[in-house]
This record gives structure tokens, C-alpha cells and sequence, in this order.
């Protein structure tokens, strides 16, 4: 009890940082992207990971790319398909799922926490809520999963059979531009599903965004098949079929817009209720 409230007490001191230079400034200053609160909510974001359990569940998703690379290497002799799969578990697992255990709930958590009667009482900027969250994670997320196809393409590198740098170099940037599309996602559809966010992100991982990329007339509509055209895999499934530059440009498009779905759903969250 006595740790939620102190908790409490850092989101509303938090906050009053946050709201001051709105109080202070003119109102044409006040419209100045709001650099200042998303900054302090990715601060009070970075406090509340590393105090708490979901860091755990980022680090047992990066551990992903390498216990498959050691599985791999021990059953399948062509190098080149050793990573294929260790690439492809790994955007289904790391790139497209860590985002959302962090940042889908990044709405609703305010509701829960009952954090939402002091922000939305002052000056302060609501999409800073979740752009502040958004600056904290999502940069971590750009290098860990990296990190990790890293460590995966290195014991496939130690194995039978021959790599190419270029398998690394094509997958390292997918995973990193999935990272930020999904991360935008995550925001978008928990913004439009307060109540339950994670149930209805994780629901689109691991069934959305299993489906569509076999489904040729949707597939352009998901950000798994974008990320594994871009990688150019060189043992992609059948149904991956595409352009890495189009993909490249996909990928920007589905994350301005959900990022955009977010920003306009936050303005017009009703506090009070998460159905919003």
C-alpha cells in the first residue's frame, strides 16, 4: 500500500513538472510539440521499468533469437535456413510483442492508477502521455531486438554452412523499423481499447498478425509481412512476396497511422471512464 501510494505521489510530482512550463508560458508557446512533459513522462516511464516485472518479460524475449539459433544449430545443417527461422520467430516474437506488453496499456494504465484526475485536471498536454512513453520504450526496444538478431546470426555464423553479411545487415534495420511500427500500434489500439488493451494487442500478434501475411489481399495491411519482406530472408515463406523498398514505406505508413489514431484518441479520452 504504502509503495502504490508512493508511486502515486511521483506521477502527480511528475505531472506538476510537466504542467509548470504550460503555466507559465503563453499560450502560442504552450504549442511547441510539448518537448518538456513527454520528456518527464519518459522519465517517470523509465522509473516505473526498472522497478518493476515487465523488464523481465523484454529480457526473456530477447533471449528468443539465441536459444532458437542453439535449437537450430543442433537439427538443420543449411546455414541459410537456420536463420531464416531464428529471423522470422524473432519478428514474430521480439519485435512485434514487446512493444505491446509495454505500451499497450499506456492509456489505461492512467485510468487504473487513477492518475488521470490529476493530469487531466491542469494544463498538461495528454498526447505527452503517450508520446513521453513512447520516447522511453521505444528506443530501448530499437536496439535490444537488434542486439539480439545479432546474437542469433552469430551462433548461426558458428555453425555448418555459410552466412552472408548482408543476411544481418537487411534484418537488422527491419527489426528496428517493426519495433517503431508496432510500437505505434500498440498506442493506437490501446487508446481505442482502454479496458482491455493488452488482451486486444496481444490478440492481433498472435492471431492478426498470423493470418494476415498468408492472405494475399490483406496481407499489405500487416506489419509482420512489411518487416519480412524488408529482410529479405533467404529462406522466406511462400507467402512473403514483395519489394523491400515498398515495404520500407509501409511500415512509415501504418505507424503515422495508428501513431496518428493514438494522438486523436488521447484528446478525446473522457476521464473517469476507460471506454473513453
Amino acid at each position: 500500500m504504502r509503495r502504490a501510494e508512493a508511486e502515486g505521489g511521483a506521477d502527480r510530482r511528475a505531472a506538476a513538472d510537466a504542467a509548470a512550463p504550460d503555466r507559465d508560458r503563453p499560450e502560442g508557446g504552450s504549442r511547441r510539440f510539448q518537448v518538456r512533459p513527454a520528456l518527464v513522462i519518459a522519465r517517470l516511464t523509465w522509473l516505473r521499468l526498472v522497478r518493476g516485472r515487465a523488464i523481465w518479460v523484454t529480457v526473456l524475449l530477447c533471449t528468443i533469437p539465441i536459444l532458437v539459433a542453439l535449437v537450430a544449430a543442433l537439427q538443420i545443417s543449411d546455414a541459410a535456413e537456420r536463420w531464416s527461422i531464428v529471423a522470422e520467430l524473432s519478428f514474430r516474437s521480439l519485435v512485434l510483442l514487446a512493444p505491446v506488453v509495454h505500451l499497450a496499456a499506456a492509456l489505461g494504465e492512467e485510468s487504473d492508477g487513477k492518475t488521470y484526475t490529476y493530469l487531466w485536471s491542469r494544463p498538461f498536454p495528454r498526447r505527452a502521455v503517450l508520446l513521453g512513453k513512447m520516447l522511453a520504450m521505444t528506443p530501448l526496444l530499437c536496439v535490444l531486438a537488434p542486439a539480439a538478431l545479432l546474437g542469433g546470426y552469430a551462433i548461426v555464423a558458428a555453425g555448418a554452412g555459410s552466412v552472408e553479411p548482408a543476411w544481418l545487415a537487411r534484418a537488422l534495420p527491419a527489426a528496428a523499423l517493426g519495433v517503431v511500427t508496432a510500437s505505434t500500434f500498440a498506442l493506437g489500439l490501446g487508446a481505442l481499447v482502454p479496458r482491455h488493451p493488452l488482451v486486444a494487442a496481444l490478440a492481433w500478434v498472435f492471431i492478426g498478425e498470423q493470418i494476415l501475411p498468408a492472405v494475399p489481399a490483406v496481407q499489405n495491411l500487416s506489419a509482420l509481412h512489411h518487416v519480412e519482406v524488408l529482410a529479405a530472408l533467404p529462406r522466406p515463406p511462400s507467402s512473403i512476396s514483395g519489394r523491400p523498398v515498398e515495404s520500407a514505406i509501409a511500415l512509415v505508413v501504418l505507424a503515422g497511422v495508428w501513431l496518428a489514431v493514438a494522438l486523436w484518441r488521447v484528446e478525446a479520452f473522457e476521464p473517469g471512464s476507460v471506454d473513453g
